[in-house]
This record gives C-alpha cells, sequence and structure tokens, in this order.
C-alpha cells in the first residue's frame, strides 16, 4: 500500500505539474502570441511541479520519521495532509495563473475550454471527502492534459 500511496502522490505531482504549467506575469497586453502564451503556460507548469516534487519529498520524509512504512492508514493521513495544504492548492494557484494570461486572438475559445476542464475536475477533487480517493478516480485531468498537449503546452501531469 505503501507504493500506492507514494504512486498516487507522484500522480499528484504530475497533475500539478500540468496545472501549473502557465508563465510569467507578462499578461499586461491584451493577448500574447501563441508562442508567448504556451512558454508562460509552460513556465507556470513547472513551478506546479516544484512545488508537488517538494511534496513528495516531505511525504517521504514524515513517513519516514513516522516509522510508518508498513502504516497504511498513517500514510494515508499524511498524503492527505499534503494534497488538502499543498498540492491541491498548487494545482489552484496554477490555474488562476493560467487564467490571467491574454488567451492568443483567435485561440480564446480553445483556452478557454481547456481551462475550464482544468477548473471542473480540481473542483470534483475538492469536493472530494478524501481528497486521495477523488484525485485517483479523477480522468478529467487528462481530457485536460489532452487539449494542453494538443495546444502545444509541453508540461504533463
Amino acid at each position: 500500500m505503501n507504493r500506492w500511496i507514494g504512486g498516487f502522490v507522484i500522480g499528484v505531482v504530475v497533475l500539478a505539474a500540468l496545472v501549473g504549467g502557465c508563465g510569467e506575469d507578462n499578461a499586461t497586453s491584451s493577448s500574447l502570441t501563441k508562442a508567448e502564451f504556451v512558454k508562460q503556460a509552460d513556465a507556470l507548469c513547472a513551478d506546479r511541479q516544484k512545488e508537488w516534487k517538494a511534496a513528495l519529498a516531505t511525504y517521504d520524509q514524515q513517513v519516514q520519521e513516522r516509522n510508518a512504512t508498513n502504516k497504511l492508514q498513517v500514510q494515508e493521513e499524511i498524503a492527505t495532509d499534503l494534497l488538502e495544504k499543498e498540492m491541491i492548492p498548487a494545482v489552484g494557484k496554477q490555474l488562476e495563473a493560467m487564467e490571467a494570461l491574454p488567451a492568443p486572438e483567435g485561440d480564446e475559445e480553445q483556452v478557454s475550454k481547456m481551462l475550464d476542464t482544468l477548473s471542473k475536475e480540481l473542483e470534483k477533487v475538492e469536493g472530494e471527502k478524501n481528497p486521495v480517493y477523488g484525485l485517483a478516480k479523477s480522468h478529467n485531468f487528462e481530457k485536460f492534459e489532452e487539449e494542453a498537449k494538443k495546444y502545444g503546452l509541453t508540461c504533463s501531469f
């Protein structure tokens, strides 16, 4: 089960990376070129991935500190705490930053649809009583990832 939790946390980290794939604070103009949007979105994703990697390292450290290698309930508590306090908020922060980027002219509908997909899935995960299981049964992040890759983003979950 420790491997399952670890795998799950890695999956969450990867998810955070995809969601966090958007850019820097160049959102002052009314629109960006597609290349600028993709570059900034991928930078946001990279930031989220760093946050998820740090959370995963914290998970491993806490499992060791609490001698929980074979204690599934403790592992789930640690994973749930990290998901609620660090990983899910990192996805939300990525989404907000991506939404603040001006969509390239002519691509507004495609960008809006992609971000709407991410937003809806994040809401599902946040609404779950147990975020570990909520995230595990979520499949729309895959749809977001497909839409993002089709648009040209390289960051994934």
